[in-house]
């Protein structure tokens, strides 16, 4: 695709994006029945266990996607749709080792000429953490926040970000 093509074509994608918002609130779509409740909620589940300076551990983030909607995955196989990504706080107390993305599902939609990597329902995304060597003793806070874009059968919303906080007990010997 040209560059003349490609900047023409997403000028025509911000402009459907731009004029359909007005339709999106006036019809509810792309809105749930109960406008107070997120699209996306995110349960962080820490291990309940006390831990010292160097342990490894698990941190899962449990995401709720709302019925009818889904979000891109961390490889949406479309380079216009934004991917699903986890971002902490950075603390000298602990090191993100890893990060583990659930299994994906492949679908087809309206919006898109091919089949689009997404999560539904409940996924679990899994970060594996070592604590510094330095970690003080005390509840230690694993901040962070998970950005993504929610999309229905029609259309995709504009990208947002969800912060997360767990708390971990950490002792010394």
């Amino acid at each position: 695709m040209t560059m003349k093509k490609k900047a023409l074509f997403l000028s025509l994608l911000a402009l459907i994006f731009l004029s359909t918002q007005g339709a999106i609130a006036a019809t509810g779509h792309l809105q749930k029945n109960d406008p107070t409740q997120p699209i996306v909620s995110i349960k962080p589940i820490a291990p309940q266990k006390n831990f010292h300076p160097g342990d490894k551990f698990e941190l899962i983030l449990e995401l709720t996607i709302s019925p009818g909607f889904h979000i891109n995955s961390q490889n949406p196989e479309d380079d216009l749709l934004v991917p699903t990504s986890v971002e902490f706080k950075e603390d000298p107390a602990f090191e993100v080792k890893e990060i583990i993305f659930p299994e994906t599902k492949t679908k087809k939609f309206k919006f898109s000429e091919k089949p689009l990597s997404v999560y539904e329902g409940q996924v679990e995304i899994k970060a594996r953490i070592e604590l510094g060597k330095d970690a003080r003793p005390d509840s230690l806070d694993l901040a962070g926040q998970i950005r993504y874009q929610a999309c229905d059968e029609q259309a995709c919303l504009k990208p947002t970000s969800t912060s997360f906080k767990a708390k971990i007990k950490v002792l010394h010997d």
